[in-house]
């Protein structure tokens, strides 16, 4: 089962809110989960400056009720930045109410192109970073509070809601 999600989880906050991070953009949330197995997986794509990058959590999870989950998060995965051989600068950005105009930096930018591509090329080439989760707060319950065949809602012990949608779902689409 995949599902692509939104939530209220605070910690993703500062990565998700509209206009804090202009040069980096959210591409994807998503939720893979493996009922045979038992373990969830969450997946945030990100893109900017020229790359793209994913950060994922693996957990494994143990059903407590027809409703609730106990879950125990016990990987993250930072991707190795896939990154383009150029870089677009948006013409200006938004900084605590303040306008700054980047236009300066198109020219430092675009000497230096040759080599950000070498260096793409073997950035790109390294395997990702992978970390053990072993602390005491990496154990979490969800609680299923509306489940139908598209859209599942669940809310979280330190008080998150998740709102998921289930890939290929018509309500995905723009």
């Amino acid at each position: 089962m995949c599902y692509c999600s939104y939530t209220s989880f605070l910690g993703l906050y500062p990565l998700l809110s509209r206009g804090s991070l202009q040069l980096v953009k959210v591409e994807e949330i998503s939720q893979t989960i493996d009922s045979e197995n038992f373990t969830v997986q969450n997946c945030v794509v990100f893109s900017g400056l020229g790359s793209t990058t994913a950060i994922t959590t693996n957990a494994k999870f143990e059903v407590r009720s027809p409703k609730r989950v106990q879950i125990k998060f016990d990987e993250g995965i930072i991707g190795t930045p896939q990154l383009t051989d150029s870089i677009v600068l948006p013409e200006n950005v938004e900084v605590l109410g303040q306008k700054v105009d980047l236009s300066p930096f198109k020219g430092l930018i675009t000497s230096v192109q040759d080599t950000a591509s070498n260096v793409a090329k073997t950035i790109s080439n390294q395997p990702p970073l992978k970390f053990s989760i072993s602390q005491t707060n990496a154990e979490s319950w969800l609680l299923t509070t509306y489940l139908d065949e598209e859209l599942r809602i669940s809310r979280g012990d330190g008080g998150s809601v998740f709102v998921l949608l289930k890939e290929g779902s018509p309500l995905l689409l723009p």
